[in-house]
């Protein structure tokens, strides 16, 4: 048994250096970490938002990494093999697995990776660490040697980018589509709706998101607004001249965002929520412009494993994803690392963060 340098979330906003046992397991195997990307998922649990969230625990749900060791034939992949794994552990069996929702509950508070307190044994269940305990229910993804480990890293926006524009709505080449949040997902959505052949792509942003909106016009964004100095529905109006037939709200703790998404869909559209809004309840709202407009509002949570098996073939095949990871910090840094990701520590040029080994 030998020890394994972690970065444990002890409780909100202290997040301490540690060292934990690799705990003898019967099954499964153990992940050498390579990179683990940082989101808002981290962030709301640094913050302590995520009520449901169970301390101490170490975060990072977007892991990139090598089998290192196996025990069982649970993992079929040899040892050396360079994997993406999925954040949402999937027994299989439980009543959320069996309607196939994108959680699991054979463990509290989620079975998830990055949000399964240090408690459960054996304990490494989050990126931000040099090990990562592979459950024999996890799912992982072989990905090619030829990507730096802190591109792949974006590979897990890229599966939920494609999930949440492409799949969930089912959009359809020559539809038109507006998201909502240039963030990290944003911007995968944007990739996705491209390959899937959208005819119109608008993404909107705030003031400090100038960085994440020039981006997107690189990547070809048709429209992209400043919503905090222009009205993004003239804006919309005098570029595609009808409404779009998908909205995509990845905003960040922007309920408000819920009313423009309705607002500005199509009647019959679609309106797709991929972000939560740390608990914060939406005021003063009236359910007759759903009525009134026939939206399909559809939840979003996670990636499917389809999306999985495009963002990895995505990464070896887009050049554009290498500029898509901004910054990178050493294990140690994990507090800069994740102040970074929540811009306290400034937005300029700021589009994903990921801790590298």
């Amino acid at each position: 048994m030998h020890e394994v340098k972690a970065m444990m979330l002890v409780e909100p906003r202290r997040l301490a250096a540690t060292r934990l046992p690799a705990r003898g397991v019967e099954r499964g195997g153990w992940l050498a970490i390579e990179a683990t990307g940082l989101s808002g998922a981290e962030v709301q649990a640094w913050r302590g938002d995520r009520h449901n969230l169970v301390y101490p625990l170490i975060p990072g749900q977007q892991v990139v990494g090598r089998i290192a060791d196996t025990f069982d034939d649970s993992i079929s992949l040899p040892i050396g093999t360079r994997v993406l794994v999925e954040p949402i552990i999937r027994c299989g069996s439980c009543v959320q697995c069996v309607r196939g929702l994108a959680s699991c509950s054979h463990r509290k508070p989620f079975n998830a990776y990055g949000a399964l307190p240090s408690t459960e044994p054996p304990g490494l269940w989050g990126g931000l660490a040099e090990r990562l305990y592979i459950d024999p229910d996890a799912i992982l993804h072989p990905i090619s040697d030829d990507t730096l480990a802190e591109v792949a890293t974006f590979a897990h926006s890229l599966a939920a980018g494609y999930t949440w524009a492409v799949e969930l709505p089912k959009m359809q080449p020559g539809e038109r589509v507006l998201i909502l949040g240039p963030g990290p997902r944003g911007l995968a959505c944007l990739l996705a709706a491209q390959e899937a052949g959208a005819e119109w792509i608008g993404i909107a942003g705030l003031d400090h998101d100038a960085d994440r909106l020039e981006l997107a016009r690189q990547l070809g964004a048709h429209l992209t607004v400043n919503a905090t100095e222009d009205d993004l529905a003239f804006a919309v109006a005098n570029s595609l001249g009808t409404r779009p037939d998908i909205v995509i709200d990845v905003t960040s703790d922007d309920p408000e965002a819920i009313y423009t998404g309705m607002d500005l869909v199509r009647s019959g559209g679609r309106l797709v929520l991929a972000s939560t809004k740390g608990n914060r309840p939406l005021g003063q709202f009236f359910s007759d412009v759903i009525v009134g407009k026939q939206i399909l509002i559809i939840g979003a949570l996670g990636a499917s494993s389809d999306s999985y098996r495009w963002a990895a073939r995505k990464l070896e095949t887009d050049p554009r994803i290498d500029d898509l990871v901004s910054h990178q910090f050493p294990l140690d840094e994990s507090n800069r690392a994740i102040q970074a990701t929540a811009g306290l520590l400034g937005h300029d040029e700021l589009i994903s963060v990921a801790v590298t080994f």
